[in-house]
């Protein structure tokens, strides 16, 4: 595995551990642009899980590099940060920065370096490979484990996303399955409990007035009711 790789992972990784579960963590993220309105690639977004909200938005850029970053790799951030409508924006490098890049960075955007030793900490070996079939080197995220309550009964069940295609994946820790669950599809464990998972392609709006798609992950109880358990703009 190359090493910005490993880097982008360990960065997921880091950020996973520092929000709660009201954000989502997506590693690799695949977001149109709001002035560019082409595709642009974000190496960890954290969005609000449950609905848009791009004043919560925070990406990480990580820099694995032989050498300090410069002015000119700070610029690029600021306008990446800008066409995604991101508030917050936090460049990660493993060999530190130019006093030119600190001066330019300002206030919203903060520098932190994060040393190899970090990244050999992590067992990416460790990690569950992504269920899609033809997505040939993923590694899964695991961001939320929520307790389904029926009848006085916890069942708890992980939910993830695949760093490289993206697609949500459900772990029922009753019968130990873990699943991929496609685009705008519907899902349900071999376990049969009395819930299933669903997937859908939305339309959103910002208070901004920024219109964007997200991929939603709902999950359906057997008396109608539905909740809403990760969502990642698209």
């Amino acid at each position: 595995m190359k090493k910005w790789r490993e880097y982008e992972r360990l960065v997921s990784v880091l950020t996973l551990e520092e929000y709660g579960e009201e954000y989502t963590v997506i590693p690799n993220a695949r977001i149109r642009g709001f002035i560019s309105q082409r595709k642009r690639q974000i190496d960890v977004l954290v969005d609000y899980r449950f609905d848009s909200d791009l004043e919560r938005r925070i990406i990480f850029d990580a820099k694995d590099r032989k050498r300090p970053i410069d002015i000119k790799e700070i610029e690029s951030f600021e306008g990446l940060m800008k066409d995604v409508g991101a508030k917050i924006g936090f460049i990660i490098c493993s060999n530190g920065f130019t006093k030119s890049a600190l001066r330019r960075s300002q206030e919203h955007i903060t520098i932190r370096l994060v040393p190899y030793n970090e990244i050999e900490a992590i067992n990416i070996k460790s990690w569950d490979i992504c269920r899609d079939y033809f997505c040939n080197e993923g590694l899964v995220l695991w961001d939320l484990t929520p307790g389904i309550i029926i009848d006085g009964i916890v069942y708890v069940q992980a939910t993830g996303k695949c760093d490289t295609c993206g697609k949500f994946h459900i772990w029922c820790w009753s019968c130990g399955n873990r699943l991929c669950i496609e685009y705008e599809s519907e899902l349900q464990c071999a376990c049969e409990g009395p819930w299933f998972w669903l997937t859908s392609i939305e339309d959103d709006h910002d208070e901004s007035g920024e219109f964007y798609k997200s991929h939603y992950l709902l999950l359906v109880l057997g008396n109608g009711q539905y909740y809403t358990m990760d969502r990642r703009p698209i």
